[in-house]
């Protein structure tokens, strides 16, 4: 049995698609099993890692697990369940990491992230990190303001990033959950090409079929606007840190790995626009 842990995410909803799709019937843990809609056949649980009990609920009798936690906002919660981990004897484990975590690490956003690997290493589980740049899904934050006035406000607009669909994610997790040979590899996910967070609001734009503006946010306005929707002070400043960093953008090339995993070419992010649109009309 396959453990899906941060089941409602961006990742994991379409892990336990996928695995579906295989014929294999997950045990999903999601804090809000009502509003989870999973497929039947999908067992779900809920729960708080932040109550001790509820890893070894999900754990129980797995026979291998995917992690997708809130990272650096909440390190606590990877603690708790690499110990749940090894408690449990869970053989395999693959979590979704960042390419921040990537050596030489050089902020504290990826030394949290190279902790919590760390983490799962030392319980014996055979592991596997993916490491992906910066998911298209983050664009879905300009929502709202699109929606209310037209504009984006982003910090380092100018930041090249081979931005990564969620779904081509989930497909690698799949794969390495159920093939053999990804045992002990750490992999770096990236989408088809370097996109800058302007570049994104223009093509956006030109979906839309109709003007946005674009405002280079300041870090403290990003810094006030992150605090504000409930992200940890901790986690802001390390995010931010790690996106001013004046060395060569990680993430910012693209690489072959989907695909070489995947058997096919990563999403671009055109495509991803049209199948979220409607989120910004």
């Amino acid at each position: 049995m396959i453990v899906v842990i941060g089941a409602s995410g961006n990742v994991g909803r379409e892990v336990v698609t996928r695995l579906l799709e295989r014929g294999l019937r997950p045990r999903a843990l999601t804090r809000n099993p009502q509003g989870a809609a999973f497929t039947p056949g999908v067992e779900v649980l809920g729960g708080d890692l932040d109550d001790p009990g509820t890893a070894d609920r999900a754990l129980d009798g797995a026979d291998a697990a995917f992690v997708a936690t809130a990272g650096p906002a909440a390190p606590a919660h990877d603690e708790a369940l690499a110990r749940a981990v090894a408690r449990c004897g869970v053989p395999r484990v693959v979590r979704v990491s960042s390419v921040a975590a990537l050596p030489p690490v050089t902020d504290a956003y990826g030394t949290a992230h190279a902790a919590a690997e760390e983490a799962y290493r030392a319980t014996g589980a055979a592991c596997t990190f993916l490491r992906p740049a910066a998911f298209m899904s983050n664009t879905l934050q300009w929502a709202w303001s699109v929606k209310a006035d037209g504009t984006v406000h982003q910090p380092f607009g100018d930041l090249p990033q081979a931005v990564v669909d969620p779904a081509d994610v989930a497909e690698v997790a799949v794969r390495t959950l159920t093939d053999p040979g990804h045992e002990g590899k750490a992999y770096t996910l990236t989408g088809p090409e370097p996109l800058t967070a302007r570049d994104r609001a223009h093509r956006l734009a030109q979906a839309l079929g109709r003007p946005l503006t674009f405002v280079d946010a300041s870090e403290e306005e990003a810094y006030q606007a992150m605090v504000k929707a409930g992200l940890p002070d901790d986690y802001v400043t390390a995010l931010l840190t790690a996106l001013g960093d004046p060395t060569p953008a990680r993430g910012a090339i693209p690489l072959p790995t989907v695909e070489g995993l995947t058997g096919r070419p990563p999403r671009r992010f055109d495509t991803w626009l049209k199948t979220n649109l409607h989120h910004f009309r």
